[in-house]
């Protein structure tokens, strides 16, 4: 079966939509993974079909290494496949789609590749910067030096980028950046300008920056699995395209793209003209971003520990667990959507949770829980205590499925602890399933440390260790003999039960937790 290029397509008769091959660079795009390919070229690829907007995207290896990725998608003439894979309104959804959005890849490591970049950098019809160089990508390195060719870090080179269109009396460009930390777009201009002081450049270049450019901070959410693993299924998916394709990602259906503009921004973004779903410009992406840590990232953080100690090993599976799916279905209705319900619309987040329960009922991907629960500590303090805090202020009562979490929390970094090594904390759940905990270290010596407690005074030393949690949770009315409570559940009758006792309501106001039925193991809870 012969490879995808253009010439492919022509052979085997492919009326998949594919722009012109002659259509001009509007975008330079840092970065040519997974990620950036299935969710942000696809939305320029779609525009291109629906508003006939005609631009290609250069891609650009942001890091140093072997020029494989670049010569290969190149050899595809910059086409590649995406596979949306996932659950959508209740439906399974396997769909491919051509990308031909991309016209090619340059390795800035590569002399002539880094001329081109250059080149691309002073063209008129460039109106397009995009970015995804990982959380680590948008940092200050101030060994970079302007005449670097290239920089190491990847401001640095987007400074390059920018000087040589300024010199050259361009106009100013948009820049989407889609690393995920807080304020993207805000951070990565300062350290432009920081660059821009370190190397003693013009001041009007730095006016130029914040009165021509648009540095958008933005949010995104999809989850990207990337390609297929096994050779059966792709040799499935290469004979049902007729073609092969080395370069093929997958995604989920869900797509969200929240970008920090106003109206002038938006009428100049090809995707935002099309209509498409899911990507929208908004004055302020911080109630959404939010949203996404308290629904989407909160429910994994609520939910994953427990699960895993009640038999669970992927999140698929926990959606098709009455207990478990109706726990996180009702942390999400009764405790976090009250609690966001003044800044976004409650209907909009209740839509919002209800996706989450497709996109974790994914029938394509085995999320394992174990990799979720790493670093569950920080995660619980960053995406589940404001909630928690914020509903008791509100309501002057405990939220019980967030506060049941705590103590599944708790029975996850304790049951049946064997010991502490490099690799982190060994335990053992009530199944026989060996596992490792990981976390930071201090987390890790402090269960070491407390391993002998009685659950009682357990609970006490977590909640009222500042440096977990930022404050002394025991301060927080009735947390601690709650928590003490369900972890007692968990222990005696398992996570499962301390699971349906939040659900059902049936924690007795400072007595004790009732057993209510389950078994250690989830495949004989009733």
């Amino acid at each position: 079966m012969k490879t995808l290029n253009r010439t492919t397509l022509a052979e085997t008769g492919n009326t998949s939509y594919v722009v012109p091959a002659d259509a001009p660079e509007k975008v330079l795009q840092f970065g040519e993974g997974n990620f950036l390919r299935a969710f942000v070229d696809r939305f320029f690829d779609l525009a291109n079909e629906v508003t006939g907007w005609n631009g290609r995207i250069c891609m650009v290896q942001p890091i140093n290494g072997a020029f494989g990725f670049a010569d290969g998608i190149n050899a595809q003439d910059g086409l590649y496949t995406v596979l949306m894979r996932g659950r959508e309104n209740g439906q399974q959804v396997d769909e491919a789609r051509l990308i031909s959005s991309c016209s090619r890849c340059l390795n800035p490591y590569r002399a002539e590749d880094y001329k081109a970049i250059m080149d691309v950098a002073v063209s008129d019809d460039l109106e397009i910067i995009v970015s995804n160089t990982t959380e680590a990508g948008i940092a200050y390195d101030a060994s970079c030096k302007l005449d670097d060719e290239p920089p190491a870090s990847f401001p640095a080179k987007l400074a390059q980028v920018l000087y040589a269109r300024w010199k050259a009396n361009k106009s100013g460009v948009i820049v989407l950046s889609c690393e995920l930390i807080d304020h993207n777009g805000a951070e990565l201009l300062r350290i432009v300008h920081q660059h821009v002081s370190d190397w003693g450049l013009e001041d009007a270049f730095g006016a130029w920056l914040d009165d021509e450019c648009t540095f958008c901070t933005t949010l995104v959410d999809t989850i990207v699995p990337g390609r297929i693993r096994e050779a059966s299924e792709a040799a499935a998916v290469a004979e049902r395209l007729g073609y092969e394709d080395p370069f093929l990602t997958v995604r989920e259906p869900f797509q969200m793209w929240g970008i920090q503009g106003d109206e002038a921004l938006a009428a100049k973004l090809p995707f935002i003209q099309a209509g498409l779903p899911g990507v929208f410009v908004t004055p302020d992406v911080t109630p959404y971003k939010k949203r996404k840590v308290r629904i989407l990232n909160g429910a994994h953080t609520c939910f994953v520990p427990g699960a895993w100690l009640a038999g669970f090993d992927i999140v698929r599976d926990c959606m098709h667990d009455e207990v478990v799916r109706g726990f996180m279905n009702k942390m999400l209705d009764h405790e976090v959507i009250p609690t966001l319900s003044g800044e976004l619309d409650k209907e909009d987040l209740r839509a919002f949770a209800a996706a989450v329960e497709n996109r974790f009922d994914n029938p394509f991907i085995d999320h394992q829980l174990l990799s979720i629960c790493l670093n569950s500590t920080a995660k619980w303090r960053a995406r589940d205590l404001p909630t928690l805090l914020d509903y008791v202020e509100q309501k002057d009562e405990l939220p019980a499925c967030l506060a049941t979490s705590l103590a599944t929390l708790i029975a996850f970094y304790s049951t049946g602890l064997e010991g502490r090594a490099d690799d982190g904390l060994h335990l053992r759940r009530a199944d026989g399933t060996a596992y490792v905990a990981q976390d930071d270290a201090f987390v890790l010596d402090f269960y070491a440390a407390h391993a002998d407690d009685a659950d009682a005074d357990l609970v006490a030393a977590v909640l009222s260790n500042e440096q977990m949690w930022g404050q002394d949770l025991t301060q927080v009315p009735g947390l601690l003999d709650f928590v003490t409570n369900a972890l007692a559940t968990v222990r005696t009758h398992g996570a499962a039960a301390a699971y349906a006792a939040a659900l059902y309501t049936l924690y007795a106001a400072g007595g004790a937790v009732p057993a209510c039925g389950f078994s250690h193991d989830r495949r004989s809870h009733t």
